[in-house]
């Protein structure tokens, strides 16, 4: 099955010169960033930061004259508040407690929280489950169900304020630790552990993440460098002088792995055609006209995709994808001469971290064998959904003890029981070692009216070699799981934790999870996404209760997400309607920001958060993505004029979803970003109004029924800040209505406003380019657009564009900065 990439084609399509960059960049990007940290910090309150340095240090202020700090920052655990009934509260203590003997009071209390959570008495009213200060060291997940209804787990709150507590998923500390001859001079210490083993076949190993001190180590790995850190990035597109890429270039590849078995393909109506209102027909290649899927069986005997998916509501192991067969990726890759001076003994305890060729997610394989410049890969690659061949792509390789050579690495040989640390120093004696388990350490099923606050929730498992699902029809894949696993509950909020340095995602809003929040998190070096929203539907049918819908995801900082998948975001929603996106804080990441893979149901708000420093080491994407290549029969959509025939003949259901608004966000692009509201594969029904934008603009690539309007663009397209010249608006559409520019103020510094792939002076159609009403600048006012031929701004709206618009001098900086304020309806 052959499947066009329209988004890339889209990106390179339009041919336009790069933008001037404004001659006073670093005075604009200072005004612009001491702005940024003002709007970011403005609910001291409510958004926690561990660091305060750390915004600051993200937008580079440090170059900046008369830095603005970031002002009153607390930690998250210092922003909850006391149960507001805490009459009926039991208490467990880590270091004091005791299961055999204690009674769970204050006096009293239990040991572990799996005790306490056995022994809290039944009853109507909410009860409060006080965790006393320390780690609590988890053997196994606490799992809450429906017994456990209308509990708050919360950190003790005293007269002192709250009470540091950490969950861990490691069970304990590891002791016993001797000098190792694999390196000299006492470098290397082991230690015989008693750990779970890997599965048969190159299955995934348990063991795959170790803590010193509470801080990550590396796994033993090639180039060295740690992965959370820049030094051990692959910068796509470098904005400062210490990015690059710091990984290995393939030579390519030759052989292709064993794509399963193609149960059947799935095509379900409506069909919406051509329609210019509701359709996305030709246009996408006929391919989002419907909704469409194919089913893949894995090949025998793979090692991950060998029982049923998690959560999917059926017992087999297949694969739904819109493309071809995530099975089916690349089977081997070149080496360069010289670039690996080592030889492994047994390669196949290494992992590969690499890309997709074309840079639009991560893939990660385990090493089947080595032999000199060539690597054969076992499986893996299916972190991404879209698949590509393997060209000269960057990569990394891990988990190989001849690479064990530098401080802070670590190396676990299943073979021999045997744990390998170079510790960073053993001055004031060797460090506390911990090493994790548990994928969940908190999971939510069946239950409501759960609270869980205060909490910092860190070390567990790595899942990127772990099953994954292409959900709908966005380019995404993702894995259903967290530390905090949330299904099928309702009205569940967590609020005031931490999240620090998860091996996956960190939460996830799985299936029919409603009315709940997540709200006043930190979430930092997650080592996928931060927050999920992921249901499941019947193929085209989405009117089960099955999909999260109508939950918060407020006044969260989220950053420096996706140490391991580069295909993650702060925010990724697929399946979910109704949702609340505000006020959060996310930066330093791979690839978008915020991505919603499909449009499902629709009615989606997202407002006044701050985004940017996205898209580092990937390309073709922005602070905020969507896709919408599929459609979906909803209850939460409206009335779409189609008879219940066509329809599956479910009654009450719609193929068009609710309007969704994208209002007073601050955008800023950067690296490999080309647009901060990128809209890409038949992306339907959004109002982008009153955001700031820097450094790119709106782009709309097929679909119909969107407005960017009353938005202030600041000089977009600038090549050392986005990619591919871009400008106010991209519009790959040529055919679709009710497209919208209007009321939005842009600035550029060459007088060209617009990045169209179907402007012609001879057949502009005015029902599907809709510009009217803005306020657009340049030096001098001048109009440098072109419509297949150069054209003056009187002619151009003489052609029905830009309709009451005007066209004037750039503002000054100031002035940008006081029209930032405005759009955002802030004064600080």
């Amino acid at each position: 099955m052959s499947v066009l990439m329209p988004a890339l084609v889209m990106a390179l399509a339009t041919n336009q010169p790069d933008p001037p960059i404004p001659p006073n960049m670093k005075e604009m990007e200072c005004a612009i960033h001491k702005l940024a940290i003002q709007y970011g910090s403005r609910y001291p309150d409510k958004i926690p930061v561990m660091n305060p340095n750390s915004l600051s240090d993200a937008l580079n202020l440090w170059n900046c004259s008369g830095t603005v700090p970031q002002k009153n920052a607390k930690p998250a655990k210092d922003l909850i508040s006391p149960p507001s009934d805490a009459r009926n509260s039991w208490f467990v203590d880590t270091k004091r407690g005791s299961d055999a003997i204690g009674k769970g009071s204050i006096d009293s209390p239990w040991r572990s929280v799996t005790h306490a959570l056995a022994h809290l008495p039944t009853m109507s009213d909410r009860r409060t489950l006080f965790l006393r200060e320390g780690t609590y060291y988890l053997n196994e997940t606490i799992s809450l169900t429906a017994a456990h209804s209308k509990l708050t787990i919360s950190a003790y709150i005293s007269d002192k304020g709250t009470e540091k507590v950490t969950l861990s998923g490691a069970g304990g500390v590891v002791t016993g630790w001797n000098c190792s001859n694999l390196l000299p001079d006492c470098k290397v210490y082991e230690a015989k552990v008693d750990l779970p083993k890997r599965g048969e076949n190159l299955a995934p190993e348990v063991v795959n993440q170790l803590f010193a001190n509470g801080k990550r180590m590396i796994r033993a790995k090639y180039p060295n460098a740690d992965p959370a850190v820049t030094e051990g990035h692959c910068f796509s597109k470098p904005q400062f002088a210490n990015e690059k890429c710091n990984w290995l270039t393939s030579t390519g590849g030759n052989t292709a792995q064993d794509p399963g078995r193609l149960v059947g393909s799935v095509a379900l109506g409506p069909n919406r055609g051509n329609s210019p209102t509701v359709g996305c027909g030709k246009e996408c290649n006929s391919t989002c006209a419907t909704f469409s899927f194919n089913i893949y069986d894995p090949p025998a005997g793979h090692p991950v995709y060998n029982k049923p998916l998690p959560g999917m509501g059926w017992n087999n192991n297949s694969l739904f994808s819109r493309f071809p067969s995530p099975f089916g990726r690349p089977a081997d890759m070149g080496v360069a001469k010289g670039d690996l001076p080592r030889q492994w003994k047994k390669p196949s305890t290494g992992i590969v971290h690499t890309f997709h060729s074309l840079l639009w997610g991560g893939w990660m394989y385990r090493i089947k064998d080595r032999q000199d410049l060539n690597i054969t890969l076992a499986y893996g690659g299916y972190q991404e959904a879209r698949g590509a061949q393997m060209k000269t792509n960057h990569y990394y390789v891990e988990n190989l003890i001849e690479e064990l050579d530098v401080p802070s690495e670590w190396f676990f040989d299943e073979d021999t029981d045997t744990v390998y640390l170079y510790p960073n120093s053993t001055e004031g004696g060797f460090p506390e070692v911990t090493i994790p388990t548990l994928d969940t350490l908190i999971s939510v099923k069946d239950a409501h009216d759960v609270v869980i606050q205060g909490l910092t929730i860190t070390q567990t498992r790595a899942t990127f070699m772990e099953q994954y699902e292409v959900p709908s029809g966005g380019d995404w894949s993702i894995h259903r799981g967290a530390a905090v696993y949330i299904e099928d509950s309702h009205r569940i909020n967590v609020t005031g934790c931490e999240f620090i340095e998860t091996g996956g995602n960190a939460v996830i809003l799985s299936n029919n999870v409603t009315f709940s929040h997540i709200e006043s998190n930190e979430f930092y070096r997650t080592g996928d996404s931060g927050i999920v929203s992921l249901g499941m539907t019947n193929g085209i049918n989405g009117m089960a209760a099955t999909y999260p819908m109508n939950n918060t995801i407020a006044f969260n900082h989220m950053h420096e997400y996706g140490v391991y998948g580069k295909q993650t975001s702060c925010y990724f929603q697929s399946l979910t309607a109704n949702s609340t996106v505000f006020g959060n804080i996310c930066y330093n990441g791979p690839r978008a920001g915020f991505n919603y893979n499909d449009g499902f149901g629709g009615a989606y708000q997202m407002s006044q958060n701050l985004l940017f420093n996205h898209v580092r080491e990937t390309a073709d994407h922005g602070a905020f993505n969507s896709w919408d290549r599929q459609p979906y029969l909803t209850r939460s959509g409206v009335d779409d004029g189609f008879p219940d025939s066509v329809k599956l003949g479910l009654k009450g259901s719609s193929i068009v979803k609710a309007q969704s608004h994208i209002t007073q966000n601050f955008l800023i692009n950067g690296y490999h970003a080309v647009w901060p509201i990128d809209h890409d594969d038949g992306s339907q029904f959004y109002n982008d109004t009153s955001n700031v934008m820097v450094w790119g603009g709106c782009k709309n690539f097929l679909g119909h029924s969107k407005s960017c309007d009353h938005n202030l663009i600041v000089y977009p397209g600038i090549p050392n800040r986005s990619t591919n010249a871009r400008r106010c608006i991209t519009d790959g559409n040529g055919v679709f209505a009710n497209q919208y520019f209007k009321d939005n103020q842009c600035i550029t510094g060459d007088g060209i406003f617009y990045s169209w792939d179907h402007c012609s002076i001879n057949d502009l159609d005015t029902e599907v380019y809709q510009t009217m009403d803005n306020q657009l600048f340049s030096p001098n006012a001048e109009f440098g657009q072109t419509c297949g031929a150069e054209i003056t701004f009187a002619k151009w709206q003489s052609l029905g564009q830009d309709r009451g618009s005007t066209i004037a001098n750039q503002p000054s900086i100031q002035q940008i900065i006081s029209l930032s304020k405005e759009k955002l309806s802030f004064n600080p």
